[in-house]
């Protein structure tokens, strides 16, 4: 998993943990307002296609750019194309993404509706595609702050157990 700004990989891991198994803090949800989910799976396919788009040239000027402010003077192009070298060695082709439902584990901004976290993952095969990424508003656009993108094996379904079904009663059981 590639962070640009710093390391997340072990919070987000704990994050979606916490977040899947529904054990989110509810005074937390009350502080930050909620994302429309077509306004977040746009903003999300938009950033991984520069990012896809950056591997594939390796050229990321139009993601530095594009992105905040702070972002574009914390990372030049050439630091960038080293952070994403990984995923760009890993051969890791994110075009899928335009036409598969994100999986959203977080789209939440805060009260004050100046920064946003979209964390989630697409379901891709044969691997799936995580995303964690933080953005700002600035001239009236959200832009990218923060960015981490990875691959991970695909997720078992958990399967259910099946409910008894209740006998049949008969007739000469009275």
């Amino acid at each position: 998993m590639v962070s640009v700004l710093k390391k997340t990989a072990p919070r987000i891991l704990f994050a979606a943990l916490i977040l899947s198994l529904g054990l989110a803090l509810p005074g937390q949800a009350q502080q930050q307002d909620q994302i429309d989910r077509s306004f977040a799976t746009a903003l999300i396919r938009d950033i991984l296609t520069a990012v896809n788009h950056g591997n594939w040239t390796g050229n990321y000027t139009v993601l530095r750019d594009y992105a905040a402010s702070d972002f574009s003077e914390a990372n030049d192009p050439t630091r960038l194309a080293g952070l994403f070298a990984p995923v760009r060695e890993a051969g890791l082709d994110m075009l899928p993404i335009m036409v598969t439902p994100p999986t959203i584990l977080q789209a939440q901004a805060t009260a004050g509706n100046t920064q946003m976290r979209l964390m989630g993952y697409f379901p891709l095969q044969p691997r799936h595609i995580s995303f964690d990424m933080v953005l700002v508003r600035e001239k009236a656009r959200w832009v990218l702050l923060d960015i981490s993108v990875g691959e991970f094996a695909p997720i078992e379904p958990r399967e259910t157990e099946p409910q008894a079904e209740p006998e049949p009663e008969t007739a000469g059981d009275e």
